[in-house]
């Protein structure tokens, strides 16, 4: 039976999910509240290369750079249900940017320049283009003309609708908008619940903070660490993301981000010099040496992403008052949007859950 719209709604979690799913009830004139953990005090702002973020349930959205694609560049093939996701993605991101009057602030265009590793893998982008494959509608002709500062000897090949999301600018608009209604509460969540609490419905969307509480329902979470540099350099990328082993995407004023690293079940996610390393080492062959030398970095951040056993998202109902929506991965800003769609419509409307993310797929 689905939800009535009089119905009182907690959302746990105001990271990216969170904020999803508040936009969805907010178009539905819910009854709802965002609960967000207390943040701790942050170190000192006098070493921002070494930060690391405040430990909050929402540290991976906060510190992510918010990359969007539709490609994957292992096999050059759409990542999983491209075309749906980037539509949803960018009309939910615009309807928020609308509705917090920031127009132009959230959504940004930046394509991305694909660097190729080998002549192999420039003729398999050939190929899918020759052969007309799903992906052929999100990529471009090779070509060899790179910028001056770009070290492209097998050419490249662009992804024109990639792009990227101001993660923290989204949150912190949004949660302004939900203090100016008394809809925000700073509070710790637990899964054994006050009975003073009048509520019909809790929404659990605190990534890697619900892996205990999930793994009661068969529901694993995996703690993806991830390093991301913040970088001042004078390299001109023509706006666009550059990309090999690792990515350099523009952000304005001379700035970069450069990430990221993937590193498993790790508990506390610091910034660490391996992980600083990782990502030079990983863009210094597509980046001319000059250049290079001269990169200075500003910030060093990490967090850990909330991944699912089978990097799909989870959605659905866990027990009689507790919906969840979690395990976005790396590509929650691409799936978040339309994932918190359909987890709407199942509270709503009773309509099934795309087997792909709905949670009775591992639930006992």
């Amino acid at each position: 039976m689905p939800a009535s719209l009089s119905d009182k709604f907690i959302i746990v979690g105001a990271g990216l999910a969170g904020t999803l799913m508040a936009w969805e009830l907010e178009k539905r004139g819910v009854i709802y509240e965002v609960w967000d953990a207390p943040k701790n005090p942050s170190k000192s702002s006098r070493t921002p290369i070494h930060s690391s973020p405040p430990n909050t349930s929402n540290q991976a959205s906060r510190v992510a750079a918010g990359m969007f694609n539709p490609v994957s560049f292992k096999r050059i093939v759409e990542v999983w249900n491209a075309r749906e996701h980037m539509d949803v993605m960018r009309e939910t991101y615009l309807k928020i940017e609308s509705f917090l009057k920031i127009p132009g602030k959230i959504l940004h265009k930046s394509p991305i320049m694909r660097v190729f590793p080998n002549s192999q893998y420039r003729m398999l982008w050939e190929k899918r283009l020759e052969d007309e494959h799903n992906v052929s509608q999100f990529i471009r002709p090779v070509s060899d003309e790179a910028p001056d500062d770009i070290v492209a000897p097998h050419g490249f090949g662009v992804v024109p609708e990639a792009g990227w999301v101001d993660l923290p600018l989204l949150l912190d608009s949004f949660r302004s908008f939900l203090e100016s209604k008394g809809k925000f509460r700073e509070k710790t969540y637990n899964s054994t619940f006050d009975d003073t609490i009048q509520t019909s419905n809790f929404i659990d969307c605190r990534g890697v903070g619900a892996t205990e509480d999930l793994a009661n329902h068969n529901l694993k979470i995996q703690s993806d660490h991830g390093d991301v540099l913040t970088i001042k350099s004078n390299i001109n990328t023509k706006n666009m993301c550059v990309n090999r082993v690792k990515w350099l995407l523009p952000r304005g004023n001379h700035t970069y981000k450069l990430g990221a690293t993937y590193k498993w079940n790790v508990v506390n996610s610091i910034p660490s010099e391996e992980g600083r390393e990782e990502l030079l080492t990983g863009i210094k062959p597509i980046i001319s040496s000059e250049v290079f030398d001269n990169l200075e970095i500003t910030n060093h951040e990490t967090g850990l992403r909330p991944a699912s056993k089978d990097r799909r998202p989870y959605a659905g109902k866990i027990n009689e008052n507790t919906y969840i929506l979690n395990g976005f991965g790396t590509r929650g800003v691409l799936i978040g949007p339309a994932t918190a769609a359909h987890l709407v419509r199942f509270i709503f409307e009773d309509k099934e859950l795309p087997k792909e993310i709905n949670t009775a797929r591992y639930s006992s």
